[in-house]
């Protein structure tokens, strides 16, 4: 992959992150798969099986995702860098790759995952830990998937990596499945936005844990 190609990639997906996710929190709710299917075949309308897992996406979390190592004399800030890409003034002179090849494969996926409130199906604790990369908690499908560390300025759980592996592959067993998304603004106070469900869980009917629960307007739900 060439430098021209790359910022193709790079501000087409900044422009998503931006639409989709740019001060934007996420609610994954996920569990073992054996398990809540044996709690739905009982008839149970609440499902303490399933677990959450919030993250948030700010404005200089994007360029952590691409893999570029950029030109510190071009480049002032990660913020710089996402705002030059939503202008569309990046240029070759401001990144380069990585040696190692895992800027060319996290730009393969990097569009896609752009839409992980959409097609994210599964999610667990890291486990392919090198000597160069660290995270925490993944979230994807078997095409690619985003690395997520607690934050601690913050408290918050922020998107730090890339990864285009199998997420089966880089987590521990049992896989967990994510059963619905939520998302919400920044500054709202309850998740209100449904983006995605598992068509096994009927949100009319089930109730998840008083935890959960206490996240989610459902009176205000779309």
């Amino acid at each position: 992959m060439d430098k021209r190609r790359a910022i193709q990639i790079i501000t087409k997906a900044a422009a998503e992150y931006q639409r989709e996710l740019e001060d934007q929190k996420l609610l994954f709710l996920y569990g073992t798969a054996s398990e809540v299917r044996k709690h739905l075949q009982a008839g149970e309308t609440r499902l303490i099986s399933i677990k959450s897992y919030e993250v948030t996406f700010h404005r200089h979390n994007f360029q952590h995702l691409t893999g570029v190592r950029v030109n510190s004399r071009e480049i002032k800030s990660a913020i710089h860098f996402y705002e030059k890409c939503l202008a569309k003034r990046l240029t070759e002179n401001d990144f380069s790759f990585a040696g190692d090849g895992s800027t060319v494969q996290k730009l393969g996926i990097l569009e896609n995952m752009m839409q992980i409130k959409h097609n994210a199906a599964m999610i667990g604790d890291f486990t392919d830990r090198g000597p160069k990369l660290y995270t925490e908690k993944v979230a994807g499908g078997v095409c690619g998937c985003i690395g997520f560390v607690n934050d601690k300025n913050t408290g918050l759980n922020v998107p730090n990596t890339l990864l285009k592996k199998d997420i089966r592959d880089v987590t521990a067993s049992p896989v967990q499945k994510i059963y619905a998304v939520f998302s919400k603004s920044y500054m709202a106070e309850k998740y209100s936005v449904l983006e995605k469900a598992d068509k096994s869980i009927d949100l009319r009917k089930c109730l998840f844990s008083e935890t959960v629960e206490k996240r989610l307007d459902r009176g205000g739900m779309s």
